[in-house]
């Protein structure tokens, strides 16, 4: 991670926040709101919002439960949900409430027919804050939003916060609860800032990701706590924008003990690109028989310069997948490709307590081999136990990819294929109950050293 792009994103920070002390407060109780938890607050909130399209502005709730649909965002605003405060999504499916609108991108873009109805919403927006210590609870328990195979796509249920397009987009200090959908989605936008938030998204149903970061560049998320039903956090690339120049610290990820999901990931959708990821601290915890980190190009993504340090995991199914495959998906314009995966580097990393038997998977394609792959002071206790050896291990097949999809393999530590350059150093792979299978298999490997 180069320093100047850290820099940019604390100073881009600063200046908005200093640019914004001076600015008009706009009280939503003055513009007619109730706060009453029963009313339907959405014209009020919107007036107030709407005041600051001119000059910018605060638009403040306090001391009360602000019930409203979507919540159109303009340039140079900071929402302020006070402590006193929660905005409670309405149990809707009506137009006027979750308008559907296809979001407008610089390139062709797979994500478009999702995540097509929002509760607060920033379209190509600039210069906005979400802050405040307060509560946003989405009501996605609506009947409606809970039966995900009957509804078919994420389309047609909410997220709480959704950011197409935007530049200098700051969500600090404030409680996401109970999404219909994703919980907040930033698609192509710029200099993003996500920090001290806690999201618990409770045990719905699926497709009720954490964080989704869609083809954005200069993000920063930090000291946040994340319970989530399915991914926590998760980077996708649905366009040729891709994502890069990413930090992630000081996170809590927590998978709740639900099936969907991993704790980190990078993919399922991957059509551009991966790249300068700097992520450390983090604690992934609970993702039940699926993986602590998920890393695949299944689309045509570039992946490079991936660095993961000083995190603990525990009670996953899996470390560490990385997935390198060919879907053959892509957008108009652009014609189906086969990815690469390269530099990624693991430091200082446990994990115990392990639900699975599964070993971390590193695989590529036949011909196309994931490049330099570090593990430098990696401490795992493995849940172990398997007597048999004769294991054989599936090539992925084109179905949703999971580590956990690859079952037992015959190894209990760490099963490499189609892969160059993969380095162990100074790494303790154990397994908590005798294991007859070796801690490492590789298969159609060049250059893997162990130190």
């Amino acid at each position: 991670m180069k320093k100047n792009s850290i820099t940019l994103l604390f100073l881009l920070s600063f200046i908005f926040i200093y640019s914004q002390s001076n600015k008009s407060v706009y009280n939503v109780y003055a513009f007619g709101a109730k706060g009453d938890g029963i009313t339907n607050d959405q014209a009020a909130i919107q007036k107030a919002i709407d005041a600051c399209k001119k000059t910018g502005g605060t638009v403040l709730l306090e001391k009360g439960v602000f019930l409203t649909g979507q919540l159109l965002l303009v340039n140079d605003l900071t929402l302020k949900i006070d402590t006193s405060a929660t905005i409670l999504g309405i149990k809707s499916d009506d137009e006027k409430d979750y308008p559907h609108h296809l979001i407008g991108t610089k390139y062709p873009n797979r994500m478009l027919e999702d995540c097509q109805r929002r509760l607060i919403y920033g379209n190509k927006v600039q210069n906005v804050t979400i802050s405040g210590g307060g509560t946003i609870n989405g009501q996605g328990d609506f009947e409606p939003w809970m039966h995900v195979k009957e509804i078919g796509t994420e389309k047609d249920r909410p997220s709480i916060l959704a950011f197409v397009g935007c530049n200098t987009i700051t969500v600090s200090n404030v409680t996401l609860i109970k999404p219909a959908c994703w919980t907040q989605v930033y698609i192509e936008s710029e200099n993003i800032i996500i920090q001290k938030i806690k999201v618990n998204t409770g045990q719905l149903t699926p497709n009720r990701d954490g964080i989704d970061i869609v083809d954005c560049h200069k993000v920063l998320i930090e000291d946040s706590y994340i319970e989530s039903e399915d991914d926590g956090i998760c980077f996708k690339s649905g366009s040729e924008y891709g994502c890069k120049d990413i930090i992630v610290r000081r996170c809590t990820l927590d998978k709740l003990n639900v099936k969907a999901g991993n704790c980190f990931k990078l993919g399922t959708d991957g059509l551009g690109s991966f790249m300068n990821f700097d992520v450390s601290e983090l604690t992934l915890k609970n993702a039940y028989q699926n993986s602590a980190f998920c890393i695949e190009s299944m689309d045509g993504a570039v992946i490079d310069n991936l660095n993961f340090r000083d995190c603990q995991i525990s009670n996953c199914g899996q470390a560490i997948f990385i997935l390198l495959a060919d879907r053959k998906r892509t957008v108009p314009n652009r014609k189906p490709r086969i990815g690469t995966i390269s530099n990624i580097y693991f430091k200082n990393i446990n994990g115990t307590n392990f639900t699975q038997q599964y070993p971390s998977i590193i695989t590529g394609i036949k011909g196309h081999n994931i490049q330099n792959v570090t593990f430098e002071n990696l401490n795992f206790e493995l849940k172990g136990g398997i007597q048999t050896t004769n294991q054989t291990v599936m090539e992925y097949d084109g179905k949703y990819p999971e580590g956990s999809y690859f079952g037992n393999t015959n190894a209990f530590g760490f099963f490499v294929r189609h892969a160059d350059s993969i380095t162990f150093t100074s790494c303790k792979i154990t397994a908590k109950s005798e294991d007859k299978r070796p801690w490492l298999i590789q298969e159609d490997t060049k250059n893997v050293h162990i130190k």
